[in-house]
């Protein structure tokens, strides 16, 4: 009813009060995560969420919004919506990076964003803050393994079967009711963990599957037994296995980064870059044992190609090396000079053994012998071995593409080298060739330029500069034109040793043992005064944009075939009041209005509408 509504608004407004006054004493910049969605009455919302550490030191996600998105879905209309929240909530200032998927309208879209919010960043600047999301990453690797060519247009397709009719339908909205109810249910295509669930489920039940299989046979009537063409053979559960291997550490890492768990694991930036180099070298492993095509092959899948051919008896795996792999030089190094050398002294390896202890336990766990121990390759047909061949290229290379596109932002590689456990020992052990060490040095520049052009000017600073400037001026004002040149000198001396020595000293530091680098930068703050806010800064940021899926199943199971007329308002008050409840945000029970809710009940006609109650 309208009186609900009302009294819903008022709450909603109270407690908004109180999430923007933690949003303003937030320890960090304010990081932003979007996403868009087609409701189940056919609207386009956008969810955005703000990450950060609050005052106490605790990382935090608030629902900021659960807006209706109208007209196109253009980036720079998307961009027009998340500067309107964000100027919403008064945290223009504030805002730091943004975590999203990897259409291209989202680059536009941000392009838009960050110019509404500072005409004069770069574009440079803009790509360091682009964070992708590493969930959709992990989605289209698997999808380009599993789909092949099928794949190259997931980015767009998926974007557009989200958001497809709503465009069209705008007007329609205005006066008719939806049909919803009546579009068909498509299944979960979009996610490629539900066809490995689907593959590993089978292959613990084949034992089941292949009885029920056979018994079906006995029976008389022909439409009760299973096609012959549906009944897997036996080389088809053993490519079953074998995808099923190559697919099991994606799906870990998906699991795995999802979340916000406690410490320093389970959804933090570090983790993308340190999850893709583990997975490239399982991709690598697999690439180079299926890297031997022989005449066999060749015949068998009517590859005819003479220069295929004419390789056919010489294999083309060398011994764990990365031969295809290369990593161009983020653009914001063009101009400078960096030796490359050509030759590879050894080969790189993911390193465990500087992975934090507890992290250690579980990548260890996934640890599996290299592809030659346990696949099946030799007892399978030629043209199936082909096609897993070419199934993991795809992976391979969609995953290479993403991992080069880590180099755009170096927050990723600050991410690593941030963390006290691991620091610059971790990449120079990881990237160890002659050619790596160019990202190495590549990783080092980049962090320190952004610590630089972002970080320098501190509150300490500025006071040890004016103490400076304040006893130069008292010498006398005869010559005020030398003394505003000296000054000038003196603060721009002071700002670069200042940075560079706290950066420097940081980076001499051995490999420190915490668990939990948030604590430890808060602790070490006196000593390095400026990176710590950085630390921090980057610490804020998670791994993928996750919060807004959780949040628009959420959302779905609120719009149900009662509630479709439910107002895109109602529902973004209903969820952000939950979501704020539910992550310690605030309490309800605590505003004081003409409907009594000051006495701490919540009236029982909340709950059917979703919200928590104490």
């Amino acid at each position: 009813s309208s009186s609900i509504t009302r009294e819903l608004q008022k709450i909603f407004e109270s407690k908004a009060d109180i999430i923007k006054a933690e949003l303003g004493s937030a320890l960090t910049k304010i990081h932003i995560s979007f996403d868009l969605w087609t409701s189940p009455n056919r609207l386009a919302i956008m969810a955005v969420f703000a990450h950060f550490i609050d005052k106490f030191g605790n990382q935090q996600s608030r629902l900021l919004a659960l807006r209706r998105q109208l007209g196109i879905h253009s980036g720079e209309n998307l961009a027009e919506t998340l500067f309107e929240i964000v100027q919403l909530w008064d945290i223009r200032g504030q805002v730091g990076t943004v975590i999203s998927d990897n259409v291209t309208t989202n680059d536009t879209c941000l392009s838009y964003f960050y110019r509404q919010l500072d005409p004069s960043i770069r574009p440079a600047d803009i790509k360091a803050r682009r964070m992708r999301c590493y969930g959709h990453v992990l989605n289209l690797v698997a999808r380009a393994f599993l789909f092949g060519k099928d794949a190259e247009s997931f980015e767009l397709d998926e974007y557009f079967k989200r958001i497809a009719h709503e465009q069209e339908d705008e007007g329609y909205h205005l006066c008719e009711e939806s049909t919803a109810e009546l579009e068909v249910i498509l299944n979960n295509e979009t996610r490629w963990n539900s066809t490995y669930m689907m593959i590993e489920r089978a292959l613990r039940k084949q034992t089941d599957i292949r009885a029920y299989i056979f018994a079906l046979e006995g029976e008389k009537d022909e439409e009760k037994r299973i096609p012959a063409d549906d009944i897997l053979s036996n080389e088809d559960w053993r490519v079953l296995g074998e995808v099923n291997e190559i697919l099991t550490p994606l799906y870990h890492q998906t699991m795995r980064t999802q979340g916000w768990g406690k410490g320093d694991s389970h959804g933090r930036l570090w983790e993308v870059l340190v999850g893709m180099e583990y997975l490239l070298e399982h991709f690598e492993d697999w690439k180079g044992f299926y890297n031997e095509f022989t005449t066999e092959t060749i015949r068998a899948t009517n590859l005819n190609d003479p220069e295929l051919i004419g390789r056919a008896s010489a294999p083309l795996r060398g011994t764990n090396i990365r031969s295809a792999r290369s990593r161009r030089r983020p653009a914001r190094f063009d101009g400078e000079e960096v030796y490359v050398s050509q030759q590879r002294s050894q080969a790189p390896t993911f390193t465990v053994a500087a992975l934090p202890e507890h992290s250690q336990a579980e990548y260890a766990a996934l640890d599996k012998p290299p592809a030659s121990k346990i696949s099946q390759k030799s007892s399978l047909p030629a043209d199936h071995r082909a096609y897993i061949r070419a199934s993991i290229n795809n992976g391979w290379k969609k995953l290479d593409e993403y991992y080069n596109k880590l180099g755009e932002s170096p927050l990723f590689a600050a991410a690593v080298i941030l963390h006290p456990r691991f620091g610059i020992s971790w990449l120079e052990a990881t990237w160890a060739t002659e050619e790596q060490l160019a990202w190495v040095r590549d990783a080092k520049a980049g962090i320190k330029d952004y610590f630089a052009r972002w970080y320098q000017s501190n509150q300490r600073t500025d006071d040890l500069q004016s103490k400076s400037a304040s006893s130069l001026t008292n010498r006398g004002k005869e010559d005020d034109h030398y003394t505003q040149w000296i000054n000038s000198r003196t603060k721009k001396a002071f700002a670069t040793s200042s940075s560079v020595s706290e950066m420097d000293k940081y980076l001499r530091l051995e490999p420190q043992d915490t668990q939990e680098p948030i604590q430890w930068w808060r602790d070490h703050k006196p000593s390095f005064p400026v990176l710590s806010s950085f630390a921090l800064d980057v610490f804020a940021i998670p791994a993928m944009a996750t919060d807004c899926e959780r949040q628009f199943s959420l959302a779905k199971l609120t719009l149900t075939s009662q509630r479709l007329a439910m107002g895109a308002d109602t529902l973004e008050r209903v969820h952000c009041l939950r979501n704020w409840v539910r992550h310690g945000g605030v309490k309800l029970g605590s505003w004081v209005g003409n409907s009594g809710f000051g006495s701490g009940v919540i009236p029982s006609h909340t709950q059917y509408i979703g919200l928590p109650y104490n």
